[in-house]
């Protein structure tokens, strides 16, 4: 790649496609970022950083050949996370999984050298990939076969391409990443098919009729819907996390920096724990809700009422929803949820509206 030097010491610019890049030396070895930009303020603004994580990042401790191939850096990635303390299992198995992808997609990379795979490689690959080009059969199937191609599968090994060649960076065999050429394919918009509220109170009093634990299944339906926590950040809720005086909630939620949070109570959560709770004075240590898991009850209310399928999720999702149709802004519900990005999940995710309510609110609309 041609460069053409800058009057900034460290910046230069691609001399075929404008882009900016940040070049140093880091231990002796010649390193190279793309600053992702063909605008020089903006790579200025950006370079200072993009040095810093340079430096930071371009340890000793990653030794490699100058012929390590693809299939070898892919073992020091899944090294590293796998020894990575602060990711959760399913995190890891998510960001690991991509490798089988790959392997049934581009099969040929795994032997290549890693210096050697080139971005127009991998956009040949991402071309073939999403055009379905590599058709599996799913294990039991008898004859279907399927594309693997949904945004989510592609975006993910979009990642890992990228992670595994980052670890040539860091080893100094690249200077840039080869797969940083490939846009990402844009998630489908998931359509929320939610219950209105007679249906969703059909639904807890068929979950409450069932003999058992059919009770207590119902609290954690009812708990989910009604405070939008994850079910995973409701099953650690303890009495210790409820202040009925002040009229708060502490979630202990874990996923993202702003999952734990203190959130109001609705009417309806305080009316179902201080039920729940009765003339009991729970130790703080104890959880709210003494089952874990409504999968199969929400399933089989949703089936016996003949409403559209609900997960634990979707509880959530009906939170959201009815929060903001009834008047509580984006950001504010954003919060409650425990996102981490200021409102921008939310919107995307929840705008929208029920027809009943869509309905609703278009006879507000006005012309004369």
């Amino acid at each position: 790649m041609k460069v053409e030097p800058t009057s900034v010491t460290n910046l230069v610019r691609a001399a075929d496609s404008g882009v900016y890049y940040a070049r140093a030396k880091v231990r002796g070895k010649l390193i190279w970022r793309s600053l992702e930009t063909e605008t020089f303020s903006v790579a200025k603004l950006r370079l200072p950083d993009t040095l810093k994580e340079l430096r930071d990042a371009a340890p000793a401790e990653i030794k490699m050949e100058p012929k390590i191939t693809f299939g070898q850096a892919v073992e020091l990635y899944k090294t590293s996370i796998n020894e990575n303390a602060r990711l959760k299992p399913r995190a890891k198995e998510f960001r690991l999984r991509s490798e089988f992808t790959l392997r049934r997609t581009w099969a040929d990379v795994f032997e290549m050298e890693l210096r050697r795979v080139t971005p127009e490689a991998c956009k040949t690959w991402l071309t073939k990939f999403e055009n379905g080009a590599s058709r599996y059969k799913a294990p039991l199937a008898k004859s279907i076969t399927r594309a693997g191609n949904s945004p989510t599968t592609v975006n993910a090994a979009i990642a890992f391409l990228r992670h595994v060649f980052a670890i040539g960076i860091k080893g100094g065999i690249l200077y840039q990443n080869p797969a940083m050429a490939l846009q990402k394919k844009k998630p489908n918009r998931k359509l929320l098919r939610l219950p209105n509220k007679t249906q969703f109170a059909a639904i807890v009093s068929t979950i409450r009729s069932v003999p058992g634990w059919g009770r207590k299944t119902g609290d954690l339906v009812e708990g989910l819907a009604y405070s939008g926590a994850r079910i995973g950040e409701l099953r650690r809720l303890t009495w210790g996390h409820i202040d009925f005086e002040k009229g708060t909630l502490l979630i202990p939620g874990e996923k993202t920096d702003a999952a734990p949070r203190v959130v109001p109570m609705t009417g309806k959560f305080r009316e179902l724990v201080t039920k729940m709770r009765g003339d009991r004075n729970p130790e703080h240590i104890v959880p709210v809700f003494e089952v874990s898991v409504a999968s199969s009850s929400l399933s089989g209310a949703c089936k016996k009422i003949g409403v559209p399928h609900m997960t634990h999720h979707d509880l959530r999702h009906l939170f959201a929803t009815t929060c903001i149709e009834s008047g509580v802004d984006i950001p504010t519900v954003s919060r409650w949820l425990g996102h981490a990005d200021g409102g921008a999940l939310a919107m995307r995710t929840y705008g929208h509206l029920r027809p009943e309510h869509s309905s609703e609110a278009a006879k507000k609309v006005k012309f004369d």
